[in-house]
């Protein structure tokens, strides 16, 4: 199973990350309706900009691997 999702992560990571947080936001709004009987709302602001944040960290990973953007330290002059 690990082999595939490895597969998977590599050939979709966008996809991989909004998966994750659709499940862990899941998970996290059964639990407090569990515990409290309700859900705070504005915990999906903190969801969504988290998640902004881990796509462009993709975004810019993916495209320095492939030599796009050079994120490396400047050579000494």
């Amino acid at each position: 199973m690990s082999i595939a999702y490895n597969k998977f992560k590599k050939r979709h990571p966008y996809l991989n990350l909004i998966i994750i947080f659709i499940v862990a936001s899941l998970l996290g709004i059964l639990i407090e309706y569990i515990i409290n009987g309700d859900f705070i709302g504005s915990g999906f602001y903190t969801a969504l900009f988290l998640m902004i944040i881990y796509l462009l960290k993709a975004w810019l990973e993916q495209n320095n691997k492939n030599g796009k953007i050079g994120l490396t330290k400047a050579s000494n002059k």
